[in-house]
């Protein structure tokens, strides 16, 4: 069954918002397309700064495995930049479209 992941979180204090941005892109170019079962990803930003990212997979399973997944340079260099006390992460499985 089809599985969405909503992943919450504020960029570490001092980092270039523009300069993660363009990081965002690289990600959404060379990473996502390599993670198993990902159908589709969108990043979004909010007025007060947090990122919500919105992730679609072939099942709750994928959608588990893929952190384990991203480890490359692009991926590692994102994730330096989150402030992992604001971080948050859910799966919830598809039961409607």
């Amino acid at each position: 069954m089809a599985a969405i992941q909503i992943v919450r979180f504020h960029t570490k204090e001092g980092t270039d918002e523009a300069a993660f941005a363009a990081l965002n892109e690289r990600f959404q170019r060379e990473v996502t397309p390599t993670l198993p079962g990902l159908v589709r990803r969108e990043a979004t930003r909010a007025d007060d700064g947090e990122w919500v990212l919105i992730l679609r997979y072939t099942s709750k399973e994928a959608a588990q495995q893929a952190g384990k997944r991203d480890t490359g340079d692009v991926a590692m260099a994102f994730m330096s930049h989150i402030d992992m006390s604001t971080m948050s992460a859910g799966f919830y499985e598809i039961v409607s479209e």
